[in-house]
């Protein structure tokens, strides 16, 4: 169940998403729907379809991914899918992906804030969260093997043609809010990228859900 808010904003971004997103783009995204409902179909009730969004450092734009994945699948009412996010190199999430998540309407704690990669949880109720954190794809928490791989940035698309263990790979590249950093308020423009992918795991756990 979503907060107040993040359900509004959810209802806002469906109600847009038709004209915010190109058709190239619907073109891309109706494929993964696609493929997700024939794998679900498969396990016939029996597992979960695993779905990781991977960036280089799964710092910004894999974070924004594998949270709206997660709220769309509640948004949606889909129970056989479980999103993760990796990367080819663990840092840290970065602080800004956090103000903006934050702006958005989660609500944000974490322990060990002074730890060179933080464990965020990202609440979207007033008990469940999601947990933030930088890690490789080969990381223990993720699945290694039987997965959808979702490419966020151009580094690890172009880096990671193939990616081990991954069923299937798909490419949805997004500028890297990086670039924003040293703006005098990078906040706002951390929103918009992250609304931009929001819409887009959105149109698609929409038309999967459509489907069934």
């Amino acid at each position: 169940m979503l907060n107040n808010k993040l359900t509004l904003k959810c209802n806002d971004l469906v109600v847009k998403m038709e004209k915010n997103i190109s058709d190239q783009r619907k073109s891309i995204l109706n494929e993964i729907a696609l493929y997700m409902h024939s794998e679900i179909k498969k396990k016939n009730g029996e597992g979960e379809l695993k779905v990781v969004y991977l960036c280089t450092h799964n710092s910004r734009r894999s974070h924004f991914a594998q949270v709206w994945g997660h709220i769309a699948a509640l948004h949606f009412g889909i129970q056989q899918i479980k999103v993760f996010s990796g990367g080819t190199v663990a840092t840290a999430c970065h602080p800004n992906t956090i103000s903006a998540l934050e702006h958005i309407g989660f609500d944000i704690a974490c322990n060990d804030l002074n730890n060179e990669n933080p464990m965020y949880h990202v609440f979207y109720n007033s008990k469940e969260f999601i947990e933030c954190y930088s890690k490789t794809n080969t990381d223990i928490s993720l699945p290694q093997n039987d997965f959808i791989a979702v490419m966020t940035c151009s580094d690890a698309d172009d880096n990671c043609p193939l990616v081990p263990g991954a069923q299937k790979r798909f490419s949805t590249t997004y500028d890297d809010p990086k670039e924003f950093d040293d703006t005098s308020n990078p906040t706002p423009l951390y929103v918009e990228r992250s609304l931009q992918i929001a819409s887009e795991i959105l149109y698609t756990f929409q038309k999967l859900a459509s489907m069934d």
